[in-house]
């Protein structure tokens, strides 16, 4: 089983669960200097005993897009299969699972401007076909009796109970925000914002970008010298700047590079460069204020 040093912890744990459940091995891709998959490695990493590969296609903690198709084909040539975490790469990329021919792509509501608790699994068909229910109760069965119980079809198999139908219908209509605007020209907006961050944050004294990768979702990660990020959120909140701080559900990544967390700004469509320029502003205050 084959994951990257990427991963947020919803990517980690559950394979260490099954890890200690099977007996199998977690082997880890390791992460270069600018925040990326070191693909020699993960394809030396890769055995005819390799069973599963589970990669995030965007970082949500440095941003970093992974070549998710390369990785998916590569893993295929070992007879692996592999799931995609695309929580982060959902509201910012266009996907086609069966141009990546990925085994299985996993989304989350929340990631693209809809409600939290809700999501897609997707699956390919002979495989979810061979995987037993994991959960039972109404709608996932055909028939039951006392002596036994026959499951119903896909998708039905997978869903018992009651499903969330209200937060599903307010995720369309998020989904058709994003489509109102078209992935293409958000991309557009997000990058052209990322690209001045990183040019106005470069510029200040003693800050350090965490994650230069040549291609990013408009996500950075940053610390300062000597100040805790913390500290740093806490006070670009009493101007009105919301970040994120601390290390993101990503503590192997916070490892690799040494660090306990960083700040976290991320940008949408709804994010200008005016904003942009506070951040940096506000910053540079708080910094020589600190020092």
């Amino acid at each position: 089983m084959i994951i990257s040093g990427l991963e947020h912890h919803s990517n980690i744990v559950p394979w260490q669960m099954i890890c200690e459940e099977k007996g199998a091995i977690l082997k880890i891709i390791p992460i270069t200097e600018t925040g990326e998959m070191d693909l020699d490695a993960y394809r030396n990493l890769l055995t005819s005993k390799t069973k599963l590969v589970a990669v995030n296609h965007a970082s949500n903690s440095l941003g970093t897009i992974n070549p998710v198709k390369e990785i998916i084909d590569a893993a295929h040539q070992s007879g692996a299969v592999v799931l995609i975490d695309g929580a982060q790469a959902a509201a910012h990329l266009d996907i086609d699972v069966q141009q990546l021919d990925c085994d299985f792509y996993a989304i989350s509501s929340h990631k693209m401007y809809g409600p939290t608790g809700c999501g897609i699994l997707y699956g390919k068909m002979e495989l979810l076909e061979k995987m037993p229910p994991y959960m039972g109760g109404g709608e996932m069965i055909k028939d039951v009796s006392f002596s036994k119980t026959t499951y119903n079809d896909l998708p039905y198999k997978f869903e018992a109970g009651t499903p969330n139908i209200a937060d599903v219908i307010a995720w369309n209509e998020a989904i058709q925000f994003i489509d109102e605007y078209g992935k293409e020209n958000i991309a557009a907006h997000e990058n052209e914002l990322l690209n001045y961050t990183i040019n106005r944050l470069s510029a200040i004294p003693d800050v350090k970008l965490i994650g230069t990768a040549k291609e990013k979702v408009s996500v950075q990660s940053f610390v300062v010298e000597g100040i805790h990020h913390f500290d740093i959120g806490q006070m670009l909140d009493a101007r009105g700047i919301a970040v994120r701080t601390g290390h993101h559900c990503t503590q192997p990544l916070m490892d690799r590079f040494g660090i306990e967390g960083t700040v976290r700004a991320s940008f949408s469509v709804y994010n200008t460069k005016e904003e942009v320029d506070q951040l940096a502003e506000g910053l540079d205050r708080i910094i020589k204020f600190l020092k």
